[in-house]
C-alpha cells in the first residue's frame, strides 16, 4: 500500500510540477520582499517593534505571556487557517480567482520573509534561531498544504476556462476531487495550527533566554 502511495504521491508531482514551480517561484518572491520590506521601516517603527519584541522574549522567559493557553487562541488560530483554506477553495471556483490565490501565496511569503529578515537585522544568528523556533515547526506542513491549494485552485479555475474546449470532462467529478483535496489541506493546516499553538512555543520560549542577554 505504501508503494502505491508513494507511486501516486510521485505521478502527481511529475504532471504538476510546472504549476508547483511556478506557485513556490510566488511564494518565494514574497518571501524575499517582506525580507527587504525590513530595510524601509522608519526608525521609530523599528524602535517600537524591537520594544514590543523584548518585552515578549522577557514574557516568554519569565512565564507571563500566555501563549500556551489553548483557550482563545487556539481557536483563533485554526479558524485563520481554515478560512485559508475555504477562501482558496472557493476561489478555484471563479474564473477570475488564480490571482486572487497568487496573492495570498504571495503574501504568506511576504510575511515569513518579514518576520525572518527583522529578526535577523536585529539579533543576527540568535534572530534567526528564534526565527526558526517561531516560525519553521507548523510552516514545515502550513506552507505545502497552501502551495497544494494553490496548484489545486488554479488547475481547476483554469479547467473551468477550458471546459467547452475538452467536451467530455465530467466537471462534478474533477470539483468532488478538488474539493476532496481542499479537506485534507484543511486537516493539515488544523494540524499545523495544534503546532503552532503548543509547539512552537516551547521551542520560542527556549531561544527567547539568548535574545534577552545583552
Amino acid at each position: 500500500m505504501l508503494g502505491y502511495f508513494r507511486q501516486n504521491v510521485g505521478g502527481y508531482l511529475r504532471a504538476n510540477i510546472v504549476a508547483y514551480f511556478f506557485m513556490i517561484l510566488i511564494f518565494v518572491i514574497g518571501v524575499v520582499v517582506g525580507a527587504l520590506a525590513v530595510k524601509t521601516l522608519p526608525d521609530e517603527q523599528k524602535s517600537e517593534l524591537i520594544s514590543y519584541l523584548h518585552i515578549f522574549f522577557t514574557g516568554l522567559t519569565q512565564g507571563t505571556e500566555n501563549i500556551t493557553n489553548g483557550g482563545n487562541m487556539i481557536s483563533s488560530v485554526m479558524f485563520n487557517n481554515a478560512k485559508t483554506i475555504v477562501l482558496m477553495w472557493i476561489l478555484g471556483f471563479t474564473i477570475v480567482g488564480i490571482p486572487f490565490v497568487l496573492f495570498i501565496l504571495f503574501t504568506r511569503g511576504f510575511i515569513i520573509g518579514f518576520t525572518v529578515g527583522f529578526l535577523v537585522n536585529e539579533y543576527v544568528m540568535r534572530g534567526l534561531l528564534f526565527a526558526f523556533a517561531s516560525v519553521l515547526p507548523h510552516n514545515f506542513f502550513a506552507i505545502p498544504a497552501v502551495l497544494a491549494m494553490g496548484v489545486s485552485a488554479t488547475k481547476f479555475s483554469l479547467l473551468l476556462v477550458r471546459r467547452k474546449t475538452y467536451g467530455k470532462i465530467n466537471l462534478w467529478y474533477e470539483a468532488a476531487g478538488y474539493s476532496v483535496l481542499c479537506m485534507v489541506m484543511l486537516v493539515v493546516m488544523l494540524f499545523a495550527a495544534l503546532l503552532e499553538v503548543y509547539i512552537s512555543p516551547v521551542f520560542m520560549k527556549v531561544v527567547a533566554t539568548l535574545l534577552i542577554k545583552e
